[in-house]
């Protein structure tokens, strides 16, 4: 799988972009804020319909396209896969809002302002984000992934729920209506701590949520032991041997953390998450807020039974986060059979020789690797060789040397 052509307007640093790709390592050279990670942005956004980054669409628009109202940002990508090619087109169009209307995929200002309506298209028929998911799968690894051990626990359910839902449509779906669940019971849990309902009201919302919260607990739990296995020798090639990497799924209810819970028995955890749910129900209309359900999982790294999070140094914590994104990359072409497209934003600055070799070994074997630097010394002659090298500046590409 990889990204024949891309193409970018109003996105980032880029007022206008047409890019026609090949498969193979693709080095993107060039200073500091020049738009080489909006590149590696892009083709993210074009994967999952989402931002690493941005917290609204607005942001992802370039400075001052916004004063144009016929055509803001647009962003083609076609993709190249075993069986088949696709078009994969996101457009986020300006239009007006009356005042107090709602709708709108980002309002982005005060009532009666412009909004983005977003568009997104595959091979021409208007598609939901959640179609586009899996079209197009990507691995990216930035400086910012080293939080994933010691940050907050909900970057890390991001991420196992992003990397299950490139491989598992079914998964996307199940996540999107525990959300939509989750959202009216807590409505509704704020409504009985007014008096406004009444608890037997409760149960309608505990049955969705059980239901779909099950199915997004085994899969979790399926995806990161596989995660685990293939993570344990990457990390031990990388760090030398000389210590052992595990992953550990914290799932809620946390009783089904003991070894003992039996997992292939659907209706037990299903028994054991209603318990749950009726153990805490004073809890809960208390604080107005679900307190049992995998929205309140975890994912612990672990090294020699020490969690990392916490007594990790900082070349530990990277170390974990090059071995997790590396057996990212194999767990989603054991899925899909395909190489994923790597997205290696800045990496190589982070990394010593032996484990800057180890990524780039991988980079050179994968079908189509994205990787940015300021300085092409780190990535070296022999990587080098096999590579498309291109300088950014100022949103512009230009050639250095290609294999093509």
């Amino acid at each position: 799988m990889y990204l024949e052509h891309i193409s970018l307007t109003n996105f980032r640093n880029y007022s206008s972009l047409d890019l026609a790709l090949g498969s193979g390592p693709i080095v993107l050279c060039g200073d500091n804020a020049q738009g080489k990670s909006n590149l590696l942005e892009a083709i993210y956004l074009l994967a999952t319909t989402k931002s690493p980054r941005a917290n609204s669409d607005r942001e992802l628009v370039r400075w001052g396209a916004l004063e144009d109202p016929l055509s803001v940002l647009r962003l083609v990508g076609d993709v190249h896969r075993a069986n088949e090619k696709l078009r994969i087109e996101m457009a986020l169009g300006l239009d007006a809002q009356p005042a107090g209307a709602g709708g709108g995929a980002d309002t982005g200002g005060e009532k009666g302002s412009s909004y983005l309506r977003k568009q997104i298209k595959v091979n021409g028929v208007p598609r939901r984000a959640s179609d586009v998911v899996g079209q197009l799968n990507v691995v990216l690894f930035g400086p910012m992934d080293v939080d994933l051990v010691g940050g907050p626990p909900a970057q890390r359910r991001r991420y196992l729920d992003l990397t299950n839902s490139q491989v598992d449509r079914a998964y996307l779906r199940a996540l999107q209506r525990y959300s939509r669940v989750l959202t009216q019971r807590n409505h509704l849990l704020r409504l009985i701590r007014e008096g406004s309902a009444q608890r037997e009201e409760l149960s309608f919302w505990d049955e969705q949520l059980v239901e779909d919260g099950c199915f997004i607990l085994c899969k979790r739990r399926e995806m990161v032991i596989e995660l685990a296995d293939i993570s344990r020798v990457i990390y031990s090639e990388l760090a030398g041997g000389a210590e052992a990497l595990e992953l550990t799924y914290l799932p809620n209810p946390s009783e089904l953390r003991n070894g003992e819970s039996d997992w292939t028995d659907q209706g037990s955890i299903r028994e054991l998450f209603h318990r749950q749910l009726a153990a805490n129900q004073d809890r809960e209309v208390a604080q107005g807020v679900s307190v049992v359900g995998p929205h309140r999982d975890d994912l612990q790294f672990l090294i020699d039974g020490r969690d990392m999070g916490v007594y990790g140094s900082r070349g530990q914590q990277r170390t974990i986060i090059a071995a997790l994104k590396l057996a990212e990359a194999n767990f989603l072409v054991n899925r899909t059979g395909e190489d994923p497209v790597l997205l290696l934003d800045d990496i190589l600055s982070e990394l010593d020789a032996p484990r800057r070799q180890q990524v780039l070994e991988t980079a050179l074997s994968n079908q189509q690797t994205f990787i940015t630097t300021t300085d092409l010394d780190r990535i070296g002659e022999g990587f080098l060789s096999h590579a498309t090298v291109l300088k950014v500046q100022d949103g512009q590409l230009n050639p250095i040397y290609s294999v093509q």
